[in-house]
């Protein structure tokens, strides 16, 4: 992914469901996805309660390190592509992340 890209968040499902959040690639080494006001990727506090406040965090792709995906110790798991996270994984465009088995999902995709 360049450093001009951007990472784009089409939330599928719970209670930002339809919408959209587009975060500049270097602006940032890690994204925080939770319901902590300070996430990256906010989560509704009211309607996705399996989301924790820290719930897993994306660290971004630099030089030869791909973009990764890892689960912060969230109560609920993190899944991608269905399968529970048990170790940080790679994240590539189209891949969908869930929080909490039943929780929201978001559709994850690169632009550069």
């Amino acid at each position: 992914m360049g450093e001009g890209g951007h990472i784009i968040f089409l939330h599928l499902s719970g209670g930002r469901a339809t919408q959209v959040d587009v975060i500049p690639a270097s602006a940032h080494q890690e994204l925080i996805l939770g319901r902590a006001n300070s996430a990256a990727v906010r989560f509704d506090a009211d309607a996705d309660r399996e989301v924790g406040r820290f719930h897993a965090c994306i660290r971004l792709a630099r030089g030869s390190r791909p973009l990764e995906i890892h689960d912060l110790g969230s109560r609920n798991g993190t899944f991608l592509n269905g399968d529970r996270l048990s170790a940080p994984a790679p994240l590539r465009s189209g891949d969908v992340i869930q929080l909490g088995l039943g929780g929201p999902a978001v559709e994850v995709i690169l632009s550069e």
